[in-house]
């Protein structure tokens, strides 16, 4: 479904008048007569300066060093949006939404599914990174997605005209969340919801458990001998003579402090985690009708395979050397794992806000 022309929920950067509509040729305000620049698919509204970083380690003539590390695979992008819509289903049933706000899209993880849901009339998509933006430009298009070159600060939009907002991180990326938590209560319709998938305490503090553990274990030499060499975890091929190098052993332990210093309220960006009833204590004192955690099903993946992505992801080509600790993983998977939910232990959880 391509972009709805006419009325916009967009405010004029201009005149800082609701009368931003949508033409066959782009954006432009009604009142005051100005023209939001365009190219290639993306509306510069109110152009920040921003760039997704390359990958960590990688050389700066690698063209591809962004993408790889950003920019999701159409098969994830789908994967990731299977997981909204079920969280979608279960808070807005399958009513139509006119206007949808996704606030920081950088890969697209979610865009491309809500450009092309049939129940979406017009998505706006904002990002600031250069290369983002394009990327979301080129998967969306034909959609109803109409990708803004803006930043929070500067993003405009009228009272009570969104009908969802959605972000991935998008609060954990503001230096104070509460401002953009206003706004959004400000920019929803009465019932309207914004639902934000964010790093959650309760489950960070899981991985940073496990992390310390094996940090502590590794530092004395590791778990001692075992009599069942058989069979391997989760299928691998078992390593239980090779441990981890010193500095595996200091990106553990680095890695558990960013989670304790988040824990103690002293994260910001990336090291930020939320506390569940903190956060949604906030929601309430802003205004909100309804706070509150959804549950992450767990029957494509447990609280054990989203603990051994964090690791593995930690620890690169020296992750084979987590099959010495395969009892800590069992014993966590037959214990939280018998849950019907992984909120108390995903890394991230989805933070419901209803105007």
């Amino acid at each position: 479904m391509p972009i709805a022309p006419g009325y916009t929920a967009l405010i004029c950067p201009a005149c800082t008048e609701n009368q931003l509509w949508m033409t066959e040729e782009g954006l432009e305000c009604r009142r005051c007569g100005h023209v939001v620049p365009a190219e290639a698919g993306v509306h510069a509204l109110n152009p920040a300066v921003g760039e997704v970083p390359p990958v960590p380690g990688a050389s700066p003539g690698q063209p591809d060093a962004i993408v790889r590390a950003f920019f999701p695979t159409e098969a994830a992008r789908a994967s990731h949006y299977r997981d909204l819509d079920l969280i979608l289903g279960q808070v807005l049933g399958r009513k139509n939404l006119g206007e949808v706000l996704e606030i920081g899209a950088s890969g697209g993880a979610w865009t491309e599914g809500l450009s092309n849901d049939p129940r979406v009339r017009r998505l706006y998509a904002t990002e600031t990174s250069p290369s983002a933006l394009s990327h979301l430009a080129q998967i969306t298009a034909g959609g109803a997605a109409l990708v803004l070159d803006t930043g929070t600060d500067g993003l405009g939009i009228e009272m009570a005209t969104l009908d969802l907002v959605v972000g991935r991180g998008a609060l954990a990326r503001e230096a104070d969340p509460q401002v953009l938590l206003t706004n959004v209560r400000r920019w929803l319709k009465p019932g309207g919801v914004a639902v934000f998938l964010e790093p959650c305490l309760q489950g960070k503090i899981w991985s940073a458990f496990v992390m310390d553990l094996i940090r502590r274990f590794e530092a004395q030499g590791g778990p001692g001998p075992s009599g069942d060499e058989g069979g391997g975890f989760l299928g691998r091929k078992p390593a239980r003579n090779k441990g981890l190098s010193q500095l595996a052993q200091m990106r553990l332990e680095g890695a558990a402090r960013q989670v304790m210093r988040g824990a103690q309220g002293e994260g910001m960006g990336e090291d930020r985690v939320f506390d569940i009833s903190a956060l949604t204590h906030l929601g309430y004192e802003i205004g909100y009708a309804e706070c509150y955690p959804i549950d992450q099903p767990q029957e494509d993946v447990t609280p054990l395979r989203r603990l051994r992505n964090a690791l593995d992801g930690l620890l690169g080509t020296e992750k084979g050397a987590l099959e010495r600790y395969a009892p800590v993983f069992e014993a966590l998977e037959e214990t939280f794992a018998a849950l019907p939910e992984t909120a108390p232990v995903a890394p991230n959880i989805y933070f419901v806000f209803r105007a």
